[in-house]
């Protein structure tokens, strides 16, 4: 569980390290999913952008024990802890990034949307390596919406953010470098600004993401906004799928029956899935 202290830094900054979260038989179990999946993400996709990034999801019969971290109980006890008992896992993804820098950005425009990722690391990085920098407060407001007015050199696929060729490089903008080891895990807010700078080839990050389920007319619209999100990224990512293998459900978990549902009450799921 999460302890007392590690709660009030999620809500004060938007983001909290649980170091040495994972066993090195987790490290070793994860790595070797993802040198099968990266095997067919590089058959079948370019390298998108400056980021050099491939991105997959993880629900295919060939990365179960990834797959299955969205269920364990030492993660989403901790997501229950921050956003509350209803809650709902959306997505298990790795990227394998090659390009030195992520560009800033958040992971949701929708103010009314409550959700957060893990971001799971199989390299140890910091600064000068491709570390995940993150502008503690970002994820909520005005400081969100204020970040908008800096005029940043770059951006990938985010249309609220100010381009213009003299803007800041993502190491220019004061920001919290998150230095990990091998093994430690990132809770964050989507609502929060974050970037990489420094990376070099096949930087590994395994995520997932989680959002509360919606209570108000406000929230249900914010999930909506999120589907439409989701589904342009994957003209750029096309293997962003849940898999009909993970949605079969063959262990009959009730979380993930509970989940499934609700991606299909508001759109995550097309009629076929």
């Amino acid at each position: 569980m999460l302890s007392e202290l590690e709660i009030t830094q999620f809500e004060v900054f938007g983001f909290v390290v649980l170091r040495g979260f994972l066993s090195q038989h987790d490290i070793d179990t994860l790595n070797a999913e993802f040198d099968v999946a990266l095997e067919r993400a590089e058959a079948t996709m370019e390298r998108a952008s400056f980021r050099k990034q491939l991105n997959w999801w993880n629900f295919m019969p060939d990365t179960p024990f990834t797959a299955s971290l969205l269920e364990q109980p030492r993660f989403l006890d901790k997501v229950k802890q921050l956003l509350g008992e209803e809650v709902v896992a959306s997505f298990s993804a790795s990227n394998s990034f090659s390009g030195d820098r992520t560009d800033w950005h958040p992971d949701t425009s929708q103010k009314n949307w409550r959700g957060l990722k893990f971001g799971i690391y199989l390299q140890s990085l910091d600064g000068s390596n491709g570390a995940l920098r993150l502008v503690p407060g970002s994820h909520r407001e005005p400081m969100h919406s204020e970040f908008k007015r800096i005029p940043l050199k770059e951006g990938f696929a985010h249309s609220d953010v100010l381009l213009q060729d003299d803007g800041l490089t993502v190491d220019q903008v004061p920001s919290h470098i998150a230095a990990v080891e091998c093994g430690d895990v990132l809770i964050f807010d989507n609502y929060a600004w974050h970037g990489s700078y420094g990376g070099g080839e096949d930087r590994r990050l395994i995520t997932m993401g989680y959002f509360a389920a919606p209570k108000t007319p406000e929230q249900e619209d914010a999930v909506r906004e999120q589907v439409t999100a989701e589904s342009k990224i994957r003209d750029i990512f096309p293997l962003l799928q849940r898999d009909p293998f993970w949605l079969n459900n063959p262990d009959n978990n009730p979380e993930r029956a509970k989940w499934i549902a609700t991606l299909r009450k508001y759109g995550f799921l097309s009629d076929s899935n």
